[in-house]
């Protein structure tokens, strides 16, 4: 089913949606298991999981679109599905928008208006329940409706959709999932594609909704914004917080301190059982090698009675403690995800104070002039993010910058300056074949040794002979933080690096960021990240660039 699929069943009261003891497999590999959730009416969701961890498989079997192997999904209200990834439609923007209810609704008030030129009582009825029926799909105030939210969005009614870009046409699915009427929508990475102003707009449509929301993102701005609830996915279980993601984070966070403590005083309690037990079964041992040559012939008898029963009650004592030892339950100890590399390298040089010099920088792409009398200073230590509308000359500056488009003024770089770059497709990966060729090419001096070092404390495979083409999209991203995380370069030019990143990369990416000594231009549409590692801000759009 393309597009925004739409189930529609009978309301059913207070839930919307029921999972009861899901699981889902493809071959031998277990996505979930186990998982149960209710969904109720004005509830936002915020559903998060590393990449591959089940969030798109669980959103479609809430939809409807796929069947789980086990368990059982309830949908009692009407649910709109708005996926990552589906296929253009035709026609103009406004037409791929309507719902196709509200299509036929209006073909069917057509055809009855057309008979009303011999006004029967039959072609009368017929019209009433024509007319009803294209008022109840919202027909006369569609069109107002689509206008706000193509405005929202930044579409054009009347373009065509076959000549829009791919982040327009993720748009235009936005909208049309929008203008359909549902009780619970579910939405795969709503936000991709999006610049601020529309993820802003898309915060104020959600938070004046009646619906409820299922959100899958790696927003977290955005899904702090509008959430109410967050679930995670996390090594096939689903795990429900009633807080919004960052308390929600912060509740796992405290949760998992505790669930740790209590690993390691179960630990230390079943270690002293244990030693104690050890020393009840030495003492009983002891007591059970009576010497009958140490007590006088009168109490021969006596002695040895003593010693059985000093041997007897050790014994038992000992037998107490290893069944107290064994009874007691270990909690799991919670699971450790390393993403970051912790190699022994020398410190990265700072480079030199004055990093880059701009001087009326002008680029134009055609007849059309992007950029125009840009002047900018980058001095050692800053770390600046770019902001602005999609298309607005963020990543034709940074090319510029790097001497990779066309332009008039001056871009000069400080004398001996190491730069690294990574493009928002990992398109600097285009000519590197292995992932000994990505990490050299990120470091020349690492040693075999540390390659394999690096391939064992992110994931990736053992080999470094093993081909780029041949990685999985998550092992993809955690060679991009392996090569931020080895390189040596004072300045760091990356545009839109949290592109095809889950969140808890997007944190690890935020920490190295945040720790990095030295300079760094960063392209980004996400807010957090901005606001954790930024110290300017440069707007980008218009023609122009001015400090944010």
């Amino acid at each position: 089913m393309g597009g925004n699929a739409l189930i529609t069943t009978n309301t059913g009261g207070s839930m919307l949606a029921r999972l009861h003891h899901v699981a889902r497999s493809y071959g031998d590999q277990t996505i979930f298991d186990d998982v149960s959730l209710d969904l109720r009416p004005a509830e936002r969701l915020a559903l998060i999981g590393e990449n591959g961890s089940g969030k798109t498989t669980l959103l479609r079997l809430i939809a409807g679109l796929d069947a789980p192997d086990s368990g059982q999904v309830e949908r009692l209200g009407s649910v709109a599905y708005l996926p990552q990834h589906a296929p253009q439609h035709g026609g103009k923007v406004l037409d791929a928008v309507t719902p196709p209810e509200l299509l036929e609704a209006l073909c069917v008030l057509n055809a009855a208006s057309a008979d009303l030129g011999d006004p029967t009582p039959d072609h009368l009825r017929t019209f009433s329940a024509a007319e009803e029926r294209y008022r109840s799909a919202g027909g006369y105030d569609f069109e107002t409706r689509a206008k706000a939210v193509l405005a929202g969005l930044d579409l054009d009614p009347q373009a065509a959709v076959g000549q829009l870009s791919g982040g327009q046409a993720r748009r235009v699915l936005l909208a049309r999932l929008l203008l359909s009427p549902a009780e619970l929508y579910l939405l795969d990475e709503p936000t991709n594609h999006l610049d601020e102003a529309s993820v802003r707009w898309l915060e104020d449509w959600i938070a004046r909704s009646r619906a409820a929301f299922v959100l899958a993102s790696h927003d977290r701005a955005f899904l702090d914004a509008v959430s109410t609830h967050t679930a995670e996915l996390e090594r096939g279980r689903l795990t429900f917080y009633p807080a919004a993601y960052s308390a929600a984070t912060k509740l796992k966070a405290t949760l998992r301190d505790a669930q740790d403590r209590a690993h390691t005083a179960t630990r230390r309690q079943q270690a002293a059982l244990a030693t104690e037990a050890a020393r009840r079964q030495s003492k009983a041992r002891s007591a059970g090698s009576y010497n009958p040559k140490r007590a006088a012939d009168s109490d021969k008898l006596l002695a040895k009675g003593k010693a059985q029963n000093a041997q007897n009650v050790s014994a038992a004592r000992a037998k107490a403690l290893e069944k107290r030892a064994e009874r007691l339950v270990v909690p799991d100890k919670p699971y450790d995800d390393h993403r970051l590399i912790t190699l022994d390298l020398p410190a990265a040089s700072t480079g030199p104070s004055e990093v880059l010099t701009v001087r009326d920088l002008a680029v134009r792409r055609g007849s059309f002039t992007v950029l125009e009398n840009v002047n900018l200073d980058v001095r050692r230590g800053d770390k600046i993010a770019l902001t602005g509308p999609n298309g607005g000359g963020k990543s034709t500056l940074l090319r510029a910058i790097l001497g990779q488009l066309p332009c008039r003024g001056t871009v000069r770089l400080g004398a001996g300056l190491h730069l690294y770059f990574a493009g928002q497709s990992g398109e600097e990966l285009s000519n590197l074949s292995t992932l000994k060729d990505a990490l050299l090419d990120a470091n020349p001096l690492l040693t075999p040794h540390q390659l394999y070092e690096i391939a064992a404390q992110v994931g990736l495979p053992p080999e470094p002979s093993f081909r780029l083409a041949n990685l999985s999209g998550g092992q993809r991203t955690r060679l991009s933080l392996a090569r931020l995380g080895v390189t040596r370069a004072s300045l760091l030019v990356l545009d839109e690096p949290t592109n095809h990143l889950d969140i808890k990369a997007i944190e690890a990416l935020e920490d190295l960021l945040r720790r990095f000594s030295g300079t760094l231009l960063l392209a980004t549409h996400d807010r957090h990240l901005r606001q954790q590692v930024a110290t300017r801000v440069w707007e980008v759009g218009g023609g122009g660039v001015w400090e944010g």
